[in-house]
């Protein structure tokens, strides 16, 4: 493994030269500066340190990539720091970034506290007075109601209203067939009639007021519509879709990898699914650190649909929640990764080849307590490998890399390398270890 110099700046006094592997993935790289330079791992309220690299005091190097990869393997220096509080800031990220991204000035919690109570106050105040007006607007609007049907009942006058039926469907004709939904709604025919003079009261009317005439039906739909009667056209239906509808992610999971494994982004801790710049899904969307990746429980908003493909925005994202570059991106998403509905079956097992591991030492360079190793020569993702006589296992991904810690520093050990099926594979029992040990096991065929 290539190894480079560099100059390690720990803190503003201390700097130290040191020699890093160029491509080992960073977060491991970190965790043995932090352990071989001592550095505390919790705060003062106890709370775990998270360490990163940085190019100069700006640019934090992704704990995923290597140096290699992030274009560091020339040498220079490098600085390590608690991501959250690093020691050339004299104020936290964290409490930056509640002020706009200024440095605060003094103690500013107070401040923040007044602003928020404030804003809660006026919350409330606007609540209140929304309820006073829709209580007003409801009164008047009720009020009314009420007087209007008062005069009906003064002038005496009894409203009956009788439905008049109509035809379900309309008969068929020669040139064209009865459809088979009613085409237009049943309407109602009301009529409305006095009270016989012996059933009103005397009080109803005043004396020498003519009875007012019964009122005439409305002329019939016939009548109205006759062009429609005669040449009925079929009703057409449209179906709604809310525009923009926000659904919550729920196919990223770690069982569909065998899938389609480049949909998917793995980290040390973190899983989910790559969103795309392009439909044909060949373009990751950029973040401001890597890719733009949703996880199960993100919320997107769907804009389109189209092959099994989908163009969504990002309304949530758990794994980078405040990134200006992720929350309301627009990309691609497979619908089956969205609705876990429709996804593709695995793929068939594959006869794995007939072969043999070799396995030997590579270096010394891990933590004292841990052991990596790496498989060239087959595809083994899903195989493991485990200390013989102990509860320790290491599980290679997709690029052939494992690792397990748990033991003494330098503790003397023999490691065994299983396949999917936990079986040895040939040439993998019983192979010497111990802690720092990088091994490598090259598949070499029979």
């Amino acid at each position: 493994m290539t190894a480079q110099s560099y100059k390690l700046r720990l803190d503003n006094s201390r700097i130290v030269d040191v020699t890093l592997p160029v491509d080992e993935p960073l977060y491991r790289v970190v965790e043995r500066l932090v352990q071989e330079h001592g550095l505390p791992i919790t705060d003062q309220q106890g709370r775990r340190i998270t360490y990163a690299l940085y190019a100069g005091y700006h640019r934090r190097l992704s704990s995923e990539m290597s140096l290699r990869q992030a274009g560091q393997d020339q040498g220079g220096e490098l600085c390590l720091a608690n991501v959250y509080a690093p020691w050339w800031e004299q104020t936290p990220a964290a409490t930056r970034r509640l002020f706009g991204g200024q440095p605060a000035r003094g103690n500013q919690r107070p401040l923040l506290y007044a602003l928020i109570g404030a804003g809660a106050v006026i919350a409330l105040l606007l609540v209140v007075v929304a309820a006073l007006l829709l209580t007003m607007l409801q009164g008047p609007t009720s009020e009314a109601s009420s007087r209007t049907s008062v005069p009906g009942r003064q002038a005496g006058l009894t409203t009956t209203s009788t439905l008049a039926p109509l035809p379900t469907a309309l008969p068929a004709t020669s040139d064209q067939p009865a459809p088979t939904s009613t085409l237009l709604p049943t309407m109602a025919s009301p009529t409305s009639t006095l009270a016989p003079a012996a059933e009103r009261s005397p009080t109803s009317a005043p004396a020498g007021m003519a009875a007012p005439a019964t009122a005439t039906s409305p002329p019939s739909i016939g009548a109205l519509l006759p062009g429609q009667l005669s040449n009925p056209q079929p009703l057409v239906t449209a179906t709604l879709v809310k525009p923009d509808e926000s659904v919550i992610v729920a196919g990223v999971k770690r069982e569909y990898l065998d899938r389609d494994s480049r949909l998917f982004f793995q980290g040390r801790t973190a899983f989910g699914a790559y969103l795309w710049e392009d439909a044909g899904l060949r373009t990751r969307k950029p973040a401001s650190q890597g890719s733009v990746v949703v996880s199960n429980g993100d919320r997107v908003a769907i804009l389109s649909q189209a092959n099994g493909v989908a163009q969504v925005r990002i309304v949530e994202n758990k794994l980078d929640p405040a990134d200006p570059k992720v929350i309301g991106a627009t990309g691609y998403l497979p619908v089956w990764l969205i609705t876990d509905q429709g996804v593709p079956p695995p793929p068939p097992t594959a006869t794995p080849r007939p072969g043999k591991l070799f396995v030997y030492k590579l270096n010394e360079n891990d933590a004292p307590g841990c052991i990596s190793m790496r498989i060239t020569g087959i595809n083994a993702s899903g195989w493991s490998f485990v200390v013989d006589g102990a509860n320790l296992r290491g599980r290679f991904d997709n690029a052939g890399n494992a690792r397990l810690c748990g033991l003494g520093a330098d503790q003397e050990v023999t490691i065994s390398v299983l396949d999917r099926n936990g079986r040895i594979v040939p040439g993998g029992r019983g192979v010497p270890a111990k802690g720092r040990a990088i091994m490598i096991g090259e598949w070499r065929q029979q």
